[in-house]
């Protein structure tokens, strides 16, 4: 009969499995796990921890950082766009060739006004007219270094010769000095009663020879034996939705 003998590894790990079992009986073993909790762990599960949030937040702030950037070239865009358009619109307008223009963005459209982005560095001066294509929007009344502010022909007791036109403008049928009165109102005072003044009729202002369409009459009144007759106006726009003007800086 042979004789195996075991090999003194064997030995070894049957040794160590034992101190294991007699660390842990006595607990000597959670003593030790404890300290490499503390010490190894611990800290490697924190190290990771911290750079995966760092990473996310890096990651995030970059997706943050683009979107603002993105939305801001749409900003950009969109009012690049509005530019273009509005310049198309006041080109293909019937104004005089050697007007110049000035471009102004619309900031706030309140009580009969429209604040403006541009002011005195730009070059805007008081009585500047401002226009949209064809229409008469008012003159600048208020200039600061940055801003300007327009006042509507509707504001309150602001006052402008008009002329009362077909709707074809092809024929003038009248005469008045035209008031505003707020709300985008307006009243047509001393108009002739032997001139013509109809529900429907548009209104006009002459700018250097230049007719502006101003609103259009939709209300009449006129009592017989009167020598004058009065119209009210409105507006054909919203101020509010007014973007991009133009102010008339003079000719070439």
């Amino acid at each position: 009969m042979v004789n195996k003998k075991i090999p003194s590894v064997f030995y070894y790990i049957f040794i160590i499995l034992l101190v294991v079992f007699l660390l842990n009986l006595f607990g000597a073993l959670k003593v030790l796990y404890g300290a490499l909790e503390k010490t190894l762990i611990i800290p490697v599960k924190q190290k990771t921890y911290d750079w995966q949030k760092n990473l996310k937040k890096d990651l995030n702030g970059c997706l943050l950082q683009n979107k603002k950037q993105v939305a801001e070239l749409k900003v950009q865009l969109a009012t690049l766009w509005e530019e273009n358009l509005q310049q198309k619109r006041l080109l293909s307008a019937p104004l005089p060739k050697n007007w110049q223009f000035t471009v102004a963005k619309v900031i706030e459209a309140n009580n009969e006004t429209l604040t403006l982005d541009i002011g005195r560095s730009d070059g805007v001066k008081e009585d500047m007219v401002a226009i949209a294509e064809s229409t008469y929007l008012g003159k600048v009344s208020v200039v600061s270094e940055k801003q300007s502010q327009v006042k509507l022909p509707s504001f309150i007791d602001e006052r402008l010769v008009v002329n009362i036109v077909s709707v074809k403008l092809d024929n003038i049928l009248g005469k008045g000095l035209l008031i505003g009165r707020g709300q985008g109102k307006m009243k047509i005072e001393q108009i002739l009663s032997t001139e013509g003044a109809d529900v429907g009729n548009l209104v006009t202002t002459s700018v250097d020879n230049q007719d502006l369409l101003v609103g259009e009459i939709d209300n009449v009144f006129w009592n017989k034996g009167e020598v004058f007759k009065a119209a009210q106006v409105k507006l054909l726009y919203s101020s509010q939705e007014l973007n991009t003007i133009f102010l008339i800086r003079g000719k070439i």
